[in-house]
This record gives structure tokens, C-alpha cells and sequence, in this order.
């Protein structure tokens, strides 16, 4: 392993560290590695220890490769300056993505409290957007944005339909950051059909890093440790599985369901499927037929529109009754020709 120290940004005092990994030789035909650049927190005062280097060390044994960013803080915080030093680093990522063995579309940005802010920042409107993000009790509203510096914007309000998935983690009764902002950012994630994952633990102070209890003597839920394990194998089905060879393919894709596609598919839902086009309906006929009958063959009702009918991906419905993969992928096919009208 390759450590690398350096400044950013002198007169800022911005500090980047890397820790690059090898590959092949005994790691068989792996060229390239997923990477996380970590965020500490700190309340864009300073940067945590605590959510440094600790942080990386599992990321590392799963296959990572880390990087951290101690960013503008106290007196250099004015924004968009820390946002500006997220773009400088994932540029340097980029830039030397073949030395230091990043696959460049599999990059995750993981941040702690005002890092957190960052880190969904960066989701929500950064030039060079992550591929997943991690957030752990993040300053998300306007209201916990301003207590570190007025006027830094909200991410809650900046999530739209390009922003990666997302994986968040916080304790119900933080006395710094309210749990309420970590809800309603999942809120504006599902408003824009974006894939993520929760974990909202009983109790914990704020700043539980990775859970230990040296990093933290207080009293937290034994489980709030779980967050960063949790995390590792969400990034697997996000990216794909690291394996000797590469990466498997990811377990799901980035949106909870096709309706915010460009082109329809048959993971759109039947209540999207049934606003598109005279055209979809035609192409669709038959196979709503066929689903009607098998639904009323089954139940003696017909098919309803009811929530369960409306919300439902057509992929699910027909697997749901039996259909061949075969016919769905057929209808898949042909729908993936229509522009997705929203």
C-alpha cells in the first residue's frame, strides 16, 4: 500500500491523503478499485480525528480505495469554498485514476455531520457528483446549515432526479443535528424516485463515528457500530461486488423504479405506464388483457388500480403471476422504444 500527503490548497490549508492499494500480482486480474473520499466532521469549524483515518481502515479492507479531505474550516469556511475543495479533490481522483487504480464510476463519498453537509452538497450539486454517498448524521435542513455558517445552502432542497443513491445513518435523538433532517431528506429522495438506505438508530449522542467506544464514551445504542458494515455491503450492490476478477454487476440500479427514466421499461409502474401515450396503451393492451385474466382467474376480481396495482413495477406484476421471462423481456424491448412522457 501507497500513502500519499498532500496540500490542496496552502493558504486554506487544505490537506488531501490517499491510501492506494495494489493490484494484480496476487490479487489475480483486479485492475481497478472502487474509492471513497471521506469527509470528516466538525462543524465546518475543524475536522475530526475521530472521522479521519479511523473511518478509512475498514473501506481499505474491503477493497477501497481512500482518500480524506480536511477542507476549509474556521476562518476559511465561506462558502462555496469547502465545496470548491470537494471538486479540486474528486479532480485530482480523476485525473489520476489509472496510477492510483480507481474505476472511475464507482466512486463514493462518505461525510460526518458539517461532512455530511458536504458530502450531499456534493450529491445534490456538485460539478463532479458521486456515485453513491454516505451520510452520517448530517447537517441537511436550511436551519442546521446556518448554525454552522448562514447562508450555506440545504441539500434537502437541491436533490433532484440526477442525484446518486444514498445511504444514511443517524440517531433519533441527536442534541446537534435533529433527526429531522435526515427524514426529510429521505422524503425529497423518494419525491425524485432515488434508491437509498436508512438506518435510524434508538439513541446516540452526535459524533459516534464508527461506534466504538474509545472514539465516544457516550452512551449510544450498541448498535450504531452496525452503520459501517451496513454500508460496505450496500456500496457491493450499488457498484457490484470486488472480486479477483472485477466487479459482479450491481444488485439494483440508482432509482427506486423505471418512471424517471428516459425511455419507459417494464420497471415503470402501471400508474405511469397508464398516463403515457395512445401508442404505450396499443402496445400495452395485450398484455393487461392477459394480466386481467390471470388476476381474475385467480382472485374473481379484475385488475383494480387500487395503490398495490398502481405503484407496482409491470416487471413485478407479470413475474408476480407467472409470466415467462421471456414475455417480459419482450415487452421490455418494446417499451424501452418510447420516450418516457412525465
Amino acid at each position: 500500500m501507497k500513502t500519499h500527503e498532500l496540500i490542496l490548497n496552502e493558504t486554506r490549508n487544505v490537506k488531501f491523503s490517499a491510501w492506494i492499494q495494489n493490484v494484480g500480482g496476487e490479487f489475480g486480474k483486479l485492475e481497478k478499485r472502487p474509492a471513497i473520499l471521506i469527509l470528516p466532521g466538525g462543524g465546518y469549524s475543524f475536522c475530526s480525528d475521530r472521522e479521519a483515518e479511523v473511518v478509512a481502515a475498514p473501506y481499505l479492507k474491503a477493497g477501497f480505495q481512500a482518500f480524506i479531505l480536511r477542507y476549509s474550516t474556521g476562518e476559511r469556511k465561506d462558502w462555496p469554498n469547502p465545496l470548491n475543495d470537494y471538486e479540486q479533490a474528486m479532480e485530482l481522483i480523476l485525473s489520476r485514476a489509472d496510477e492510483w487504480h480507481v474505476q472511475t464510476d464507482k466512486i463514493a463519498v462518505l461525510g460526518f455531520s458539517a461532512g455530511g453537509h458536504l458530502a450531499a452538497c456534493a450529491a445534490t450539486k456538485g460539478k463532479h457528483r458521486p456515485n453513491a454517498a454516505i451520510l452520517g448524521y448530517a447537517a441537511l435542513s436550511q436551519e442546521t446549515a446556518d448554525m454552522c455558517q448562514p447562508g450555506m445552502p440545504s441539500p434537502i432542497n437541491d436533490v433532484d432526479k440526477d442525484t446518486c443513491p444514498v445511504f444514511l445513518f443517524a440517531s433519533r435523538d441527536d442534541n446537534i443535528v435533529p433527526v429531522q433532517d435526515t427524514v426529510d431528506f429521505e422524503k425529497a429522495l423518494l419525491a425524485n424516485g432515488i434508491m437509498f438506505e436508512s438506518h435510524i438508530y434508538a439513541y446516540g449522542m452526535h459524533g459516534f463515528s464508527t461506534g466504538e467506544r474509545y472514539l465516544n464514551p457516550n452512551k449510544n445504542c450498541s448498535r450504531v457500530s452496525h452503520w459501517v458494515q451496513d454500508s460496505i455491503e450496500w456500496l457491493a450492490e450499488v457498484f457490484g461486488t470486488l472480486q479477483s476478477e472485477g466487479f459482479s454487476s450491481p444488485a439494483y440500479s440508482g432509482r427506486v423504479n423505471g418512471d424517471w427514466d428516459t425511455m419507459l421499461s417494464a420497471d415503470c409502474t402501471m400508474a405511469h405506464l397508464r398516463k403515457q401515450p395512445e401508442a404505450v396503451q396499443q402496445l400495452l393492451a395485450e398484455v393487461i388483457a392477459v394480466i386481467s385474466a390471470i388476476v381474475a382467474q385467480k382472485t374473481g376480481k379484475g385488475l383494480s388500480m387500487t395503490p398495490f396495482f398502481k405503484m407496482i413495477k409491470l416487471r413485478d406484476l407479470m413475474t408476480m403471476i407467472g409470466q415467462p421471462e421471456s414475455a417480459i423481456e419482450r415487452i421490455d424491448v418494446s417499451l424501452r422504444q418510447f420516450s418516457n412522457v412525465r
